[in-house]
């Protein structure tokens, strides 16, 4: 076989594996030298910053030295106090837009269960058709794609999945999962019992539960 087209690594591998090691323990060895030399500094700046500290409280009037201390400390404190009102602004600002954005979504959802639940109570021929029905869930879904928290789409994924695979009541408490996750996020965290958002659009629940 011709050698011309191989490269160095390829002649001779053993060499070029005794270079990657020697190049690997030269790396090694050059961070540890280095690490070690910012261990130095770091010593010698803080004992540095230390004798210049312990010369200048022992040559400086106490009540200077006092004074220094208690503005030092004041004006730490007011930093942080800035620094964590900032940050509970951030997320009391990002909530409120999560809030704002997830309105239209989850009403869309609201309205679409009801007007679901109410056509069922309608003769057949009065009834939404299957494309109207998918055009409402599609307007929901595109809402849901960016706005919607983890636990509702989570929760919608696996309601179309079972909707489509198995059509029984277990569908029915899937969606109330949903409404609950919706009441989370707009702070209604208080937990209800199993049917009773569902009583709004069934009358005798209890026996649904039974099943």
């Amino acid at each position: 076989m011709d050698n011309k087209g191989q490269t160095f690594a390829e002649k001779h591998p053993k060499l070029n594996t005794l270079f990657g090691l020697v190049l690997f323990l030269l790396l090694v060895a050059g961070g540890i030298y280095l690490l070690n030399l910012i261990l130095v500094f770091l010593k010698n700046l803080f004992t540095t910053f230390g004798s210049f500290l312990s010369n200048f409280v022992s040559s400086t009037d106490k009540v200077i030295v006092v004074a220094m201390i208690t503005g030092t400390v004041s004006i730490t404190g007011v930093v942080i106090s800035s620094i964590i009102a900032k940050i509970v602004d951030y997320r009391f600002n990002v909530k409120k837009l999560l809030y704002d954005k997830r309105e239209v979504p989850y009403e869309q959802f609201i309205e679409m269960v009801y007007s679901i639940m109410e056509d069922t109570k309608k003769p057949e021929n009065k009834r939404m058709t299957e494309e109207e029905i998918n055009k409402k869930v599609s307007e929901f879904s595109r809402g849901l794609t960016l706005w919607g928290s983890n636990r509702v789409v989570k929760k919608w994924i696996k309601y179309r999945k079972n909707a489509a695979q198995n059509p029984d009541n277990e569908n029915l408490f899937l969606l109330e999962q949903i409404l609950y996750e919706m009441r989370k996020d707009v702070g209604l965290r208080r937990k209800m019992k199993k049917g009773v958002m569902l009583s709004f659009f069934i009358n005798d629940i209890e026996n649904a539960l039974k099943k």
